[in-house]
């Protein structure tokens, strides 16, 4: 029997399977919080400087932007409980190895990578909660993924931000580390197979030429201000970006099996969701560097303080998506997305304007209103976009 199979044909409860595959997208996302507070600590820590491990956050993200649909594929073609074991069992062993980092190369270079292999974990948590629930569950068990996202990095902020300053941040990644191990260990004995597309088979150009377009144009953005926009590789990363993006959308035409469905986006119930959670995710995700930074700055917290400060974003965050699947049974989920949009703006708007104004509390406030709006907005954007795909 394979190590990746299932131990026998034993079968859980669909919620203890959910509490399972919520453990380990819990471990995934328990740092990035409270690290985003520790940027100058780390920056010191290491002889660098804040805007290098700012790489710390970006990298990592620009890894799972690339790596997540490659990951979605594999687990349609593999399994989904396959990647799930092997995604959780590479980030733990990265993990860490982050807490024994000499350098800041080495730091970002190992949570790139750690989190490579954890952007399999989130769409195969979702895909393995989704096919043992029943379709009209789909918005409550988004809305529980949503929120277990937002409450472990504020866990980690009540625990981290403290014993950074009591200790360092490398018992961050040891913490991680260690959760990851126990999930997948949970994982292994809980976690059901799924459906497999053996008669599919995966686009390794097409990943490649997705790679390359999205990863240059992440990296020229946030290399642009502190090497300038006229700085040769800024612009071999911009002029790169659209030659390769374009490259791919002919070639997923071409082919059998393609990454990414294209036919799909021309759906409006496929391609509005889609939109929406780009326009969602990039100024919540902006948010909370800049916050980080702004507080360190302007304020001038230590990371402790700076936690404590943050820590109502995942709060919000997580009671937002917690009350969506019950508010979308009443509202429906265009109000609720146009609602959480709006709340973001508002929040980022109050943390600019309390910056300069001085006015720390409302800093504070804008983050807590950032959070609940993205709480909310992104659950019925998920569940939306899983029914208008289904088994594509």
């Amino acid at each position: 029997m394979s190590l990746l199979a299932p131990p026998d044909d034993r079968r859980f409860s669909p919620r203890t399977v959910q509490v399972v595959a919520l453990t380990g997208v819990a471990c995934s996302s328990f740092t990035i919080t409270v690290l985003s507070a520790a940027l100058a600590t780390i920056a010191a820590d290491l002889n660098s400087s804040v805007s290098v491990i700012t790489w710390v956050i970006a990298g990592p993200l620009l890894a799972f932007a690339v790596f997540t649909p490659m990951a979605g594929k594999l687990g349609d073609l593999y399994g989904h409980r396959r990647m799930y074991l092997i995604g959780f069992a590479g980030a733990a062993v990265f993990s860490l190895m982050t807490s024994f980092a000499t350098s800041a190369f080495m730091l970002i270079a190992v949570r790139v990578i750690a989190q490579g292999f954890a952007a399999s974990t989130g769409p195969s948590a979702l895909a393995i909660m989704m096919s043992v629930f029943p379709e009209d569950r789909r918005t409550r068990v988004a809305g529980t993924w949503s929120a277990v996202l937002a409450a472990a990095p504020a866990i980690g902020v009540a625990v981290g931000g403290p014993l950074i300053e009591a200790t360092s941040w490398r018992v961050l990644f040891v913490i991680q580390g260690s959760g990851m191990a126990v999930a997948v260990a949970l994982a292994w004995f809980v976690l059901p197979a799924t459906d497999r597309r053996e008669d599919h088979t995966f686009d390794v150009v097409g990943s490649f030429l997705l790679a390359i377009g999205i990863g240059s144009l992440l990296v020229a953005i946030n290399r642009g201000v502190p090497l300038g926009w006229d700085h040769p590789w800024v612009i071999v990363g911009l002029i790169t970006s659209p030659i390769f993006v374009l490259a791919f959308l002919q070639y997923e035409q071409r082919i059998e099996h393609p990454l990414v469905e294209l036919n799909a986006l021309r759906e409006r119930n496929v391609f509005l969701p889609i939109v929406s959670q780009i326009f969602l995710n990039g100024p919540y995700m902006a948010g909370l560097v800049i916050t980080s930074l702004l507080l360190a700055d302007v304020f001038n917290l230590g990371a402790a303080a700076i936690s404590l400060m943050i820590l109502p974003r995942p709060i919000t965050f997580s009671l937002g998506a917690s009350f969506a699947g019950w508010l979308v049974e009443r509202l429906g989920g265009r109000p609720l997305v146009v609602f959480g949009t709006t709340g973001i703006a508002i929040g980022l708007l109050m943390i600019g304007f309390g910056a300069a104004q001085d006015e720390l509390w409302m800093v504070g406030f804008g983050v807590g209103i950032q959070g609940a709006g993205s709480g909310v907005a992104r659950p019925p954007i998920i569940a939306a976009l899983t029914e208008a795909i289904g088994d594509r």
